[in-house]
């Protein structure tokens, strides 16, 4: 399957959550998440930002709950290539990224509430030093439904949250953003 996202950041989740209803997307979970994000020399930049196409990997936990996840990084179509799998416990995710090259880069602290809509998955991000976004996803099964599946999620974003400012960065990308930025100010 492949993944077409987009992304939004918006003030706060007040209005959004009235269109929600209005439109009747249904609440499925809240949960707090909690990613160490990985990368690995091979597809970093100079500002050490996972270069377009490269793969980044996280370990993802919830309520102690743990998946190891490698993502192929592709911001302008919001479509990329993801694999998952479920592991015992972070530590051991830690060692096996750190034995085949990946170093730990970052965590993103999140607190999440998801919906869904029809075929979307609908997410309201509360992300720790980012702020509030909204994302908006829906799997397809081939590359020909890209260019179809991100229109889609963009007119349903306008529907959601039409103030919303598209942003076409990871989360990490933001986080990694902010580490340059501190490690300029120490320099």
């Amino acid at each position: 399957m492949i993944e077409v996202e987009v992304r939004a950041k918006v003030k706060d989740f007040d209005e959004i959550k009235g269109k929600l209803n209005e439109i009747g997307a249904e609440l499925s979970e809240s949960i707090h998440q909690i990613d160490k994000v990985f990368g690995h020399p091979k597809f970093l930049d100079e500002n050490t930002m996972i270069v377009e196409g490269g793969i980044s990997s996280r370990i993802r936990s919830v309520n102690n709950h743990c998946v190891l996840e490698f993502k192929e990084i592709n911001r302008e179509s919001g479509a990329g290539m993801e694999i998952k799998s479920e592991i015992s416990d972070v530590n051991m995710g830690v060692k096996f990224l750190n034995k085949i090259g990946f170093e730990e880069a970052f965590t993103v602290d999140k607190k999440r509430q998801s919906y869904k809509y029809k075929d979307f998955s609908i997410d309201l991000d509360e992300v720790e030093k980012l702020g509030f976004f909204i994302e908006i996803e829906k799997m397809i099964k081939s590359d020909d439904e890209k260019e179809i599946a991100k229109k889609e999620c963009l007119e349903l974003l306008n529907i959601i949250s039409p103030e919303g400012q598209i942003e076409n960065k990871k989360y990490g990308d933001l986080m990694q953003e902010i580490i340059n930025k501190e490690k300029q100010k120490i320099n």
